[in-house]
């Protein structure tokens, strides 16, 4: 996943985890609007309902934005390499005389190890994640090109009769736009297709072995659908269920919104109507039919559903937690308050490795690069390190700092050191007018064979400063080398832009391939007559 950004993969993990905590809190809030509101209408427990998982959505919008705008600022910093506490890859750091040490709990330590084991492998589950997400989104296109396929085939339309009643309950329920009945071989339930163009799809045959009444009260609350624009909704719901298909408690409000839905247009029946028994002896009957003629019932799925929707019918109440879904509930809550405690005891907890940074090499310290990463606004807990100035003492010939370094920056020090990065490396970008690279960036540069004389090799080739590092990247990516672009330039192409000069090399049209044609035919090409040749297979030789 070398195309996309290491920040944008760390915060796309970082709200994916999130989420499960954030959901879980919007599932406690959930349970609650179901508790508070069972005698309220169906209407307004929807309302709620859709608009906390509208607010999630929000919220793990906002939490993406923030973790993409948690910055890396690059200090250079000094570590002592002294007789003291033994570090990674044979560095030892010796404390400063004012240091200080806390010990660290076994649930502090665990969580960190935890962050950095995420922090390491971001990529590894983003790339677990979008594998099923792909996988459930082409399931998603694949039921809604089956809707299409549906409403275009093996379908007739109803009797002029039914169609005479749907234009009177069109009328009734206020809606202005046409909708089609149609009788489908294919459907098994009736079903409501098209957000602009509505249609009703009914199995062939209901029409005929259900009273008028009973398919009244079905069309009446599949027209309802349409009213409310329940189709489009839908679509956003299945989409945000896709996304965050690993969410247990998002799956279960999506659930309780779905069943919410049909509330309301049940009891938009029953108003139509004025009788509650109509629409009860529909979903008995249309159970009935689905039972005998085979059908999966969609009007209501399921026997218990059925028994659900019933009862809340006749009870006039809605539906509320069952003693399981207490119990799970108030478990989650549990289990969140107490990660909330633990993480906020943790801070005080947090271990401050207060050191003077010298790194002793012979006569002169080596000066080493200590990563911390900032919010724009708020320090993110994961990130954060305190950065604490010490007084000039008279005699000492180095400022000494004092900085707290979490596990995660020392592990990314590290990580850079294995890939060559120095401060030698970032400091001579810096001197190029890069600032503050990220050390991810630097790190990339660094395995690329990005570095600061190949980009002034290429200014000096007469293209504006600053190159993008990023165009640099792709130029080592593609064999792009200061020498190829000397030579064009010597060939008679001076104004050459270094996006052709890729495209060049990626066709393979070389130096000696333009050198040949122009001895052939006396004369140059323009440079995508080149790349069609080679294409082509055209050598000057043939």
């Amino acid at each position: 996943m070398h195309f996309i950004p290491d920040t944008i993969i760390r915060a796309l993990c970082w709200t994916l985890l999130h989420s499960l905590w954030q959901g879980l809190l919007f599932a406690g809030v959930a349970g609650v609007v179901l508790v508070v509101t069972r005698k309220s209408r169906a209407a307004l427990r929807y309302n709620l309902l859709c608009g906390g998982l509208l607010l999630f959505l929000v919220v793990s919008g906002y939490t993406f934005y923030r973790e993409l705008g948690m910055g890396v600022v690059v200090e250079t910093g000094r570590v002592t390499v002294d007789a003291g506490v033994k570090g990674g890859h044979g560095v030892t750091v010796a404390p400063d005389a004012g240091a200080t040490f806390v010990s660290r709990s076994g649930v502090t330590a665990g969580i960190d190890a935890l962050v950095g084991y995420f922090n390491t492998h971001a990529a590894l589950v983003v790339l677990i994640w979008g594998i099923v997400f792909l996988a459930r989104w082409v399931q998603l296109l694949s039921g809604w090109v089956y809707a299409q396929r549906i409403r275009h085939y093996k379908n007739q339309p109803a009797p002029e009769e039914w169609q005479q009643r749907l234009g009177r309950l069109l009328e009734k329920l206020g809606i202005a736009r046409p909708v089609s009945l149609l009788e489908s071989a294919l459907v098994k339930v009736p079903v409501v297709v098209g957000a602009l163009k509505p249609v009703i799809l009914v199995p062939v045959g209901m029409l005929v072995h259900l009273s008028a009444d009973q398919v009244e009260s079905i069309l009446l609350h599949e027209l309802a659908h349409i009213r409310r624009k329940d189709y489009l909704f839908n679509f956003i719901q299945h989409v945000i269920d896709t996304m965050f298909f690993f969410n247990p408690a998002l799956r279960w409000i999506s659930s309780l919104i779905r069943a919410e839905r049909e509330n309301c247009c049940d009891d938009i029946a029953i108003r139509e109507t004025g009788s509650r028994r109509r629409l009860i002896e529909a979903l008995v009957s249309f159970h009935e039919y689905g039972q005998t003629t085979g059908c999966a019932l969609g009007f209501a799925a399921k026997e218990n559903q059925v028994v659900r929707r019933v009862k809340r019918i006749v009870e006039k109440t809605n539906h509320s937690l069952n003693a399981g879904e207490r119990i799970v509930l108030m478990g989650g809550i549990v289990v969140l308050s107490a990660a909330f405690v633990t993480i906020h005891n943790s801070r005080t907890e947090k271990t401050r490795v207060v050191a003077e940074t010298r790194v002793v090499a012979k006569a002169q310290p080596e000066v080493v690069t200590v990563v911390r990463h900032f919010n724009a606004k708020n320090v993110d807990r994961r990130h954060k390190a305190i950065v604490d100035t010490v007084p000039k003492e008279a005699k000492q010939k180095v400022m000494a700092q004092k900085d707290t370094v979490p596990k995660e920056d020392i592990d990314k020090l590290i990580e850079a050191r294995d890939h060559g990065v120095t401060a030698e490396f970032i400091a001579g970008f810096d001197k190029m007018g890069y600032k503050h690279i990220s050390i991810d960036k630097a790190i990339e540069l660094a395995d690329h064979g990005v570095s600061t004389d190949f980009i002034a090799g290429i200014i000096a080739e007469g293209y504006a400063a600053p190159i993008s590092l990023d165009l640099a990247l792709e130029l080592k990516d593609h064999g792009v080398t200061v020498g190829f672009i000397r030579e064009l330039h010597g060939l008679g192409f001076p104004a050459i832009s270094l996006e052709k000069a890729i495209e060049l090399v990626d066709h393979g049209v070389t130096i000696g391939f333009i050198s040949s044609w122009k001895k052939k035919i006396g004369k140059l090409l323009e440079l995508d007559d080149y790349i069609k040749l080679r294409d082509a297979g055209i050598s000057p030789t043939s």
